[in-house]
């Protein structure tokens, strides 16, 4: 659900110069944070907000009792709504360290540090603590490293024998492009090299890592409509209060992002899967 911008009028006027194009930025400048909050919710990257996390995480039968671990923890908005929720403690793991350090202080503004705890995790050598956690949740968590293995190794490895994993990630569709050139404009826009791998793959894999995978589901077209609804809320909230151009220039930045993103994903050449197993 998008912030009113009214609300965030401070924030929305920065002075933060607007991007210039040729110049090295960094990926989370203020701005872009400030728009990716108005957008998607405080603590939140993509569509979907707390909603979709406790959706997603509901079939995990959380209570107080639970620990859970979260893989590609961004911010810190699924962490917290768990938390928020259910009484559960999340750890939540994030390879991006200037994410996880701004999600920990949005975790302690809140009084959450306990509750929804981010920590930085290396992609090269991933450690989590073994046979830990009640539950484990990875959203995207997976698309963005090449080596996967190792990610969901660690991940599973956290994991109780017989707790349940949730996980989503971007795969490549069924419709494979004649060239690579759609594919290279959505990267640079996410600003990350992906390394995508197709469902039976990415299927094979966990079970190959000890997971009982029971369901798998296609949700890319809950992720369209999700990410539609937000723009439409966020448009009428512009429209009522012009923005400062450097603010407008990072709205451009996210709308070609999101733009390019559905692109793919209505032409069948990327999809958003999500997969509910078991640790054996």
């Amino acid at each position: 659900m998008a912030v009113p911008l009214r609300r965030r009028e401070g924030n929305a006027r920065g002075t933060e110069a607007a991007p210039s194009d040729g110049a090295a930025q960094p990926r989370w400048p203020e701005t872009r944070l400030r728009v990716l909050s108005a957008l998607w919710g405080e603590g939140f990257l993509g569509p979907g907000g707390p909603e979709e996390v406790l959706a997603l995480a509901k079939p995990l039968g959380l209570d107080a009792s639970h620990s859970v671990v979260q893989l590609g923890a961004g911010l810190g908005g699924a962490a917290r709504a768990l938390a928020a929720e259910w009484g559960c403690y999340v750890t939540g793991y994030e390879c991006d360290p200037d994410l996880a350090a701004r999600g920990a202080a949005l975790s302690a503004k809140l009084k959450l540090e306990r509750k929804a705890e981010l920590r930085v995790l290396d992609p090269a050598s991933p450690a989590i603590r073994h046979n830990f956690f009640h539950h484990a949740l990875c959203l995207e968590g997976m698309w963005r490293h090449a080596d996967k293995q190792a990610l969901l190794a660690a991940l599973v490895a956290g994991v109780k024998p017989s707790g349940q994993l949730v996980l989503t990630d971007l795969v490549l569709g069924d419709v494979m492009p004649n060239d690579g050139k759609a594919f290279a404009t959505w990267a640079a826009c996410e600003r990350a090299e992906p390394h995508l791998a197709g469902e039976r793959a990415l299927t094979a894999l966990m079970a190959r890592q000890g997971l009982d995978v029971r369901i798998v589901e296609d949700i890319t077209g809950r992720h369209v409509t999700q990410t539609l609804a937000s723009w439409t809320a966020f448009v009428r909230e512009l429209a009522r209060d012009r923005p400062a151009p450097a603010f407008a220039a990072r709205v451009v930045e996210e709308a070609e992002r999101c733009l390019r993103r559905l692109d793919l994903m209505r032409s069948g050449r990327l999809r958003l899967v999500r997969w509910h197993a078991l640790r054996r």
